[in-house]
């Protein structure tokens, strides 16, 4: 009001009024500045201790409970030797998995080798005694066109082997095993059912918080490779039952997917299929190239998906109505007619072809093959062979003479 008054009544000097500012307004208290940027600090840094006094309080009780968590998941870890123990054990020069491994036990070479330790016993089957808590019903289908789904498996690929049948016939095999195949999940929707299945062995410390939950939920050590299979609802197992190998049947089809082995950067020829050029008339420095990719100027661009060089392989790959041959039921082996998918040690998933349906219905077993207790089982199941030599000729009776007449000269 009074610099009002001044301006309104007085003519208007500068120097007057910066005399009047300057000496009118308050003067600086640094003394209750300072107390008062004091208690503000003492309240924040007290502030700030106790929200960091209460964060270690709550990580304190975080890694408790966690401990507690690993340690019910540490008491559900089998305890007797299983193949991934053999693994770790008997292989510690290197991470490749001995050739030898399917070989029966009579066969196994004495003495250290280089890469591989002989074992008298093998490893104990723990799915029998995990298995006797559950009862499963097998059951069939009448009608003819109906289209069932049943779980799947992991598995691991192990290698290569060949083996003849009665008529000399050599079949080329892939080497798959299996690795404690358990039900994890079951999930059911309106429209949709599906079995999550877990397999091998992990270090309980790798663990997130929320798969240590997820297992000790389904009352299960933990799994390293989790798949979901979509099922039909009448094939649902419980979960913690354990798949073996004779879920599947010698004869049979079923689909495998993995990933394929990468090859880097390759060529039309060899990524392609594609034709060379001529090796020769002028050609020079152009035998494995392209050619042509597009044309003049209309359209005077190159189509989308031309193929051309690129990255070739590490894809998804899906083998579709591959045969079984033979099952091992005591280490956990299946041989497959014919390639895989991956290198040796890379996992592959396994499940019922959907394109052999009609042939598979005769050999399956729905949901699973109910072992029962006091039976026994072959250990080991070969798909039989032909009645007949599948490459003879066909004859006819007149090809050859009547028993008690001459041939004709």
């Amino acid at each position: 009001m009074l610099l009002r008054f001044i301006t309104t009544t007085h003519q208007l000097n500068w120097a007057s009024l910066y005399y009047f500012t300057k000496h009118t307004r308050p003067k600086a208290q640094p003394h209750r500045e300072k107390t008062r940027a004091k208690a503000i600090s003492d309240d924040k840094s007290g502030k700030i201790a106790k929200s960091d006094q209460e964060q270690e309080q709550k990580q304190q009780q975080e890694n408790l409970k966690k401990k507690i968590e690993l340690e019910k998941l540490r008491a559900l870890q089998p305890k007797m030797h299983t193949w991934s123990s053999f693994y770790e054990t008997h292989i510690p020069q290197t991470n490749k998995i001995p050739k030898t491994i399917y070989l029966s036990l009579d066969q196994q070479p004495e003495g250290r080798r280089k890469h591989y330790k002989k074992f008298v016993q093998p490893p104990v089957d723990i799915t029998e005694e995990n298995n006797q808590n559950f009862q499963i019903k097998q059951h069939t289908y009448e009608d003819p066109f109906a289209q069932p789904k049943r779980a799947g498996l992991i598995a691991v690929k192990v290698g290569m082997t060949a083996q003849w049948d009665k008529w000399g016939y050599r079949h080329a095999l892939t080497v798959l095993q299996l690795d404690n195949n358990q039900v994890v999940q079951v999930v059911k929707n309106d429209t949709y059912t599906g079995l999550q299945v877990g397999a091998g062995a992990v270090n309980i410390k790798t663990l997130k918080k929320p798969q240590i939950g997820h297992f000790l939920k389904a009352n299960i050590p933990p799994k390293k490779y989790i798949k979901e299979f979509p099922i039909t609802p009448e094939n649902v197992l419980p979960v913690g039952f354990m798949l073996t190998a004779r879920h599947f049947t010698p004869g049979q089809y079923i689909d495998i997917q993995g990933i394929s082995t990468g090859k880097g950067f390759g060529g039309t020829v060899k990524r392609h299929n594609f034709k060379t050029q001529p090796a020769t008339h002028g050609n020079s420095l152009c035998h494995r190239q392209l050619g042509s990719t597009g044309q003049r100027q209309d359209p005077g661009r190159v189509f989308k998906g031309k193929k051309m060089p690129g990255h070739l392989g590490n894809d998804k790959v899906t083998c579709e109505a591959i045969q079984i041959y033979r099952i091992d039921a005591v280490r956990q082996l299946i041989y497959i007619k014919g390639s895989v998918p991956g290198k040796p040690g890379s996992i592959v998933y396994l499940r019922d072809s959907w394109k052999a349906q009609k042939k598979n219905k005769e050999l399956l077993n729905f949901p699973t093959l109910a072992v029962e207790n006091g039976k026994e089982y072959a250990k080991e199941i070969v798909m039989e062979a032909p009645l007949e030599d599948p490459e003879m000729e066909e004859t006819h009776e007149n090809d050859f003479p009547k028993a008690g007449e001459d041939a004709e000269d």
